[in-house]
């Protein structure tokens, strides 16, 4: 039984996933049922950005967005990027995944990209549409590139978030988006918050690689390989995209579909057009690399739970040993806890799950106590893992000591890693006031908020009293690159940052603590936040390799 056929609530919304193509992973969104669509994005977004077209198309067709190697969650290739080479990264991971034949859908730079595919690889290939294939009037100078695509550097006041939030912004007002001028004012309309949110996380998050694939398509000729496509193609254009200024351009005979302005409209155009050549061939059931028969030693994909895929790191899969589970920080997630996770699988198995709500696993309804608790054991049946360690680092102790409890027949120690232990009074006042609100805001001002709710964290206990009193003394750590990770991975879910936090630091770990069967560990790193509130109960101390 897969897991889909597991939890069926799952299966009727979008699933996730990664395969490898020459060592790197290659991240796609899965959803629907029918022929096969592969959907790539534009510059500088992900595949989420294709999130309502594939709602809609998916009740018709099976769509896989995928994210464009080096932005999202796929790596970029090892040398230079280019266009051609992007092609054959996405037509590697086709055939990955057993994909026989697709219709082919690109924005912008995902247009170029399918364009190549097309031309080179026509026999997978049932029809091409684009929206805003990039044609340009005169080739792109070196200069000119590096105005257009200046480096992202975090800084220590936190100003490299709102700077990428207003570049964002500011390429819905302006083409070129550095040419604040009348004449180069864009005829369309600005997005709302949460679209212009989406996008400065997904700039910042590629902000190493965003500029070289920029460039790819900037200096990818499109215009000579219009006439060479040998399948069914629509070449789309909308009013208000900086593309359609360019359809005098195409070859006179082009077929060349001008859509509505309104999205909601245009997209339902486009499924017109997607249904005049459909995709023959297989279309494969969702497999997660999870479900094999036997796992490679290192792992990163995602598990079907009745709530949704979460995403999975696991490390040491051939070793022996109990097998370990590891709980994030909450809020948080797994992409900040590697090394740790690296060093706990040196002698046994380990699965780091991302916590739905948090990072880049996703559910329909608010996240619980209860939600975790249901997604901890389907992960666990799904591994097909008898009996296991948890280890929690940090505020999903008390996550873990419930599990515990609840299945002390499963658990066979638990590892708390400087977990919160507050006073009743102390829990209320936190419950409270500890964590800022986010939610994204025109002004761009709540990414400072959590900018400096980071940083602060470091410096001062608690970390809204700002005296001499409760000065920090571990060593801060507020290096900018160390916070923008943690940034970035908190603002993937940014609605759900303050009720975890408060949900998480209501809890009574003292009284937790002395109600459990499995035996527990306690260790503690310094720097850790909550280190001084469990100093009391530790058997141990984090390994200098593993502080973070």
């Amino acid at each position: 039984m897969t897991v889909l056929e597991m939890h069926p609530r799952a299966s009727a919304s979008a699933v996730r996933g990664f395969v490898t193509v020459d060592g790197r992973r290659l991240h796609y969104i899965r959803q629907g049922n029918g022929p096969a669509i592969v959907m790539l994005h534009a510059s500088p977004c992900s595949a989420k950005v294709m999130s309502d077209l594939q709602l809609r198309w998916g009740a018709e067709f099976t769509t896989f967005a995928f994210d464009l190697p080096g932005f999202g969650l796929s790596q970029p290739p090892d040398g230079h990027i280019t266009i051609p080479v992007l092609a054959e990264i996405i037509i590697a991971g086709m055939r990955a995944l057993g994909i026989e034949q697709a219709a082919l859908y690109g924005r912008h730079t995902g247009a170029s990209v399918c364009l190549e595919m097309a031309v080179n690889h026509p026999a997978m290939v049932s029809m091409l549409l684009t929206d805003g294939l990039p044609i340009f009037a005169a080739p792109y100078t070196d200069e000119r590139l590096a105005q257009y695509l200046p480096p992202i550097e975090p800084r220590w006041d936190g100003g490299h978030l709102t700077w990428a939030y207003f570049r964002y912004r500011e390429q819905h007002m302006f083409w070129p988006w550095d040419y604040s001028v009348l004449e180069h004012r864009a005829d369309a309309d600005l997005p709302d918050v949460q679209f212009l949110h989406r996008g400065a996380v997904e700039l910042l998050e590629a902000a190493d690689t965003y500029a070289q694939t920029y460039q790819a398509a900037f200096r990818y000729e499109t215009l000579p390989l219009v006439d060479k496509v040998d399948v069914p193609v629509f070449w789309g254009n909308r009013p208000g995209d900086s593309q359609f200024k360019t359809i005098p351009r195409y070859p006179a005979a082009a077929p060349i579909h001008v859509m509505d302005r309104d999205p909601k409209i245009a997209l339902e155009q486009e499924l017109e057009l997607l249904r005049l050549h459909k995709a023959a061939g297989v279309v494969p059931d969702y497999f997660s690399g999870f479900e094999a028969s036997a796992l490679p030693m290192s792992l990163e994909d995602y598990i079907v739970t009745r709530h949704g895929c979460v995403r999975v790191i696991g490390a040491g899969l051939q070793r022996d040993g109990v097998p370990l589970i590891f709980l994030h920080d909450l809020p948080g997630g797994i992409d900040l806890h590697r090394e740790e996770i690296e060093r706990l699988a040196e002698d046994r198995p380990v699965v780091a799950l991302e916590l739905a709500g948090n990072g880049e696993s996703f559910v329909a309804s608010a996240p619980s106590h209860a939600i975790w608790l249901e997604q901890i054991e389907d992960v666990r049946t799904t591994l097909g893992w008898g009996e296991v360690a948890l280890y929690a680092h940090g505020t999903s102790a008390a996550l873990a000591l419930d599990f515990a409890g609840r299945h002390a027949d499963q658990v066979g120690e638990l590892i708390l890693r400087s977990p919160p232990v507050l006073s009743a009074d102390e829990r209320a006042l936190f419950s409270a006031q500890y964590a800022p609100d986010i939610t994204p805001s025109e002004d761009g001002g709540y990414l400072l908020r959590l900018w400096h709710h980071l940083r602060d964290q470091e410096l001062w206990y608690p970390h809204f009293r700002r005296d001499h009193a409760s000065r920090r003394t571990a060593p801060p750590r507020i290096d900018p690159a160390w916070l923008t990770r943690r940034a970035v991975t908190l603002l993937k879910q940014p609605e759900h940052y303050a009720p975890i936090w408060q949900a998480v630091l209501g809890h009574d770990l003292g009284a937790a603590l002395g109600g459990i069967s499995v035996p527990v560990r306690v260790i503690v790193d310094p720097s850790d936040i909550f280190a001084g509130t469990a100093a009391g109960l530790a058997s141990g101390s984090v390994p200098a390799a593993v502080s973070e």
